[in-house]
């Protein structure tokens, strides 16, 4: 089967537009990238923008709009079909992290005190309906998925769909620490960390791992400390850049990639690895197996509100639950792949309704 050095990117908010310039600066061949979004206006703009990146970047990557609402029931399958690309992007999902910032609300709140987790059926539904009809159409296209990866690509794996890795999370954490530490290759670093980590934990003993030449790097929470106090702008920028890099490898089949990436084949939480062209390895440290990695990032999942167990199951912390059932009494302690559309309409509902209702006075801006 011939297969074109095509990508179809998922969506055009504010990490898929910053995706979106950072591989049109910096693709190493030829590349057809089809923006998808329901709203052809924004797609259109955001092939207009990453075209001029590209043009100004001396780089054969090119952008074309797509309108399409896989999310409100718009079949993707005739579109694989067609670009039969290397990469399907996910950048789309039903909640955004920046909601918090930009329109408080009841709901806002509820997220702040229940955990992000708690909206894993918003982001992992679409998700694994898209990675769904890319494998109908074509087992061969990696599909990257970036909307909270760290947990949704364990759902999505679980159900049985092949999903090679997530962006950002991880990989903007270890760009901060780099750059602090002043390290040209990425090689040098080995960074555990989960998307619960881009805020301090409640405790030292439950912060990411680094290690600088195989080394633990003792300077890791003041290192991380620049990293989250930057706006989310500038990580979403410092993350879509990583994984443009990425992105890149997968298309350009010959191109190395040696750094970090959260879920990488459905694992929780991030990791250290190297990609060539679909190949994917762990990089651990000396002394830490892939179990005892797996198992570190899965424990760090309760900072968010949620887990996934290896049967692709979420289990809803105590914490979180407490929070939910003062506005969802009946809320599943548990549920699986084959419960998130169900899930994902009862979550659009409250949200709604929430929606409508002031954040508390003394919410905390997070």
């Amino acid at each position: 089967m011939n297969r074109t050095r095509d990508v179809v990117l998922m969506g055009t908010g504010a990490f898929a537009g910053a995706l979106a310039r950072a591989f049109a600066q910096r693709a190493t061949g030829q590349a057809v990238v089809h923006v998808v979004s329901r709203d052809p206006g924004r797609a259109r703009d955001l092939c207009t923008l990453a075209n001029a990146h590209a043009t100004l970047a001396g780089t054969r990557a090119r952008f074309s709009p797509h309108r399409l609402d896989p999310a409100g029931g718009d079949d993707l399958r005739p579109l694989l079909a067609e670009t039969r690309p290397r990469v399907l992007a996910v950048c789309a999902s039903d909640q955004s992290p920046s909601e918090a910032r930009t329109a408080p609300s009841a709901w806002t709140d509820l997220l702040r005190r229940a955990g992000f987790g708690v909206t894993l059926p918003l982001q992992a539904a679409l998700a694994l309906r898209a990675a769904s009809a890319s494998a109908d159409v074509d087992e061969g296209t990696a599909v990257i998925n970036a909307c909270f990866p760290d947990v949704v690509n364990a759902v999505v794996q679980a159900a049985g769909v092949p999903v090679l890795c997530g962006l950002g999370n991880v990989s903007t954490l270890a760009v901060v620490l780099r750059d602090v530490l002043r390290l040209r290759e990425e090689s040098r670093l080995k960074l555990l960390a989960h998307h619960a980590h881009l805020h301090a934990p409640p405790t030292p003993g439950e912060d990411a791992l680094a290690w600088l030449d195989d080394r633990p790097l003792a300077v890791l929470p003041e290192a991380l400390e620049q990293a989250r106090s930057q706006p989310r702008a500038h990580l979403n920028e410092i993350g879509a850049a990583a994984g443009a890099a990425v992105l890149d490898t997968v298309v350009h089949e010959t191109n190395y990639y040696v750094g970090h990436v959260p879920g990488p084949h459905g694992r929780p939480g991030g990791y250290p690895v190297t990609i060539t062209g679909r190949s994917l390895a762990l990089r651990l440290p000396p002394g830490m197996s892939e179990r005892q990695a797996i198992a570190w990032n899965h424990a760090r999942s309760d900072l968010d509100g949620v887990t996934v167990d290896q049967h692709g199951k979420a289990h809803l912390t105590p914490a979180a639950l407490r929070v939910l059932r003062d506005h969802w009494p009946d809320v599943p302690t548990t549920f699986g792949p084959q419960d998130l559309d169900d899930l994902r309409a009862q979550q659009l509902r409250l949200r709604r309704h929430l929606r409508d209702l002031p954040a508390p006075a003394t919410a905390e801006r997070r």
